[in-house]
C-alpha cells in the first residue's frame, strides 16, 4: 500500500485524476477541517458549513477528469468553496426576500379582508334594519337563532310557506343594499 503523506497536494490530485481514489481520500482528509472552519466563520452554521464543504469535494471529484493540472491545489479549493458559499448566501438572500414579500402580501391581504368584512357586515346590518318589522323578526329567527321554518311558523302563528317567502324577500332586500364595489 502506498504512503501518501509525503506527496504534495498537486501530485495527489494528479494521481486522483488518473483513478487513484485513495489519493483523493487523502486530499479530503487534509482539507476538510480547514475548509470547514473557513466555511463556519462565513456562515455561522455548522450544518450548512459541513454541507458546503462536502458539496465542494463532490464537485471537485465529479469534474476531476476534465480539469487540467492545478498549480495551487489549496488555493483552487478555497476559491471553489468561496464560490459555493457566495452562491449559497445569494440563494438564501433571494429566498429570504421572497418570504418577506409573501409575509407582507399576507399581512396586507389580511388587513384588506378585515376591512372588506367589516364593510360588508355594516351593509348587511343596514339592509336588515330596513326590513319591515315582521320580516326582520322572521329573518333574525332564521339566521341568528337558527330556527327552522316550521319552528318560526309555530312561534309566530304563520305557515311554513309564509316564513319561507318572508326570508326570500328579506334576502332580496338585503342583497339590493349591499354594494360590492370590492370585486
Amino acid at each position: 500500500m502506498k504512503t501518501y503523506s509525503a506527496y504534495s497536494d498537486e501530485y495527489l490530485f494528479s494521481l486522483s485524476q488518473n483513478g487513484d481514489n485513495a489519493a483523493f481520500d487523502v486530499l479530503y482528509e487534509r482539507f476538510f477541517s480547514l475548509l470547514y472552519v473557513h466555511a463556519l466563520r462565513k456562515l455561522q452554521d455548522s450544518q450548512e458549513a459541513k454541507d458546503l464543504v462536502q458539496d465542494t469535494f463532490t464537485a471537485l471529484y465529479q469534474k476531476k477528469e476534465t480539469l487540467g493540472e492545478i498549480a495551487n491545489f489549496s488555493g483552487y479549493l478555497y476559491v471553489l468553496l468561496k464560490n459555493k458559499i457566495l452562491n449559497f448566501l445569494e440563494k438564501k438572500k433571494v429566498r429570504s426576500n421572497y418570504l418577506e414579500s409573501v409575509d407582507s402580501y399576507q399581512a396586507h391581504s389580511s388587513i384588506e379582508n378585515y376591512v372588506f368584512e367589516k364593510e360588508l357586515r355594516a351593509q348587511i346590518e343596514e339592509g336588515i334594519n330596513l326590513l319591515p318589522e315582521k320580516m326582520r323578526l322572521v329573518f333574525e329567527m332564521s339566521r341568528f337563532d337558527h330556527l327552522t321554518h316550521k319552528e318560526i311558523g309555530e312561534q309566530l302563528n304563520i305557515s311554513d310557506k309564509t316564513v319561507k317567502r318572508q326570508i326570500v324577500n328579506a334576502l332580496k332586500i338585503i342583497r339590493s343594499k349591499i354594494n360590492l364595489l370590492f370585486f
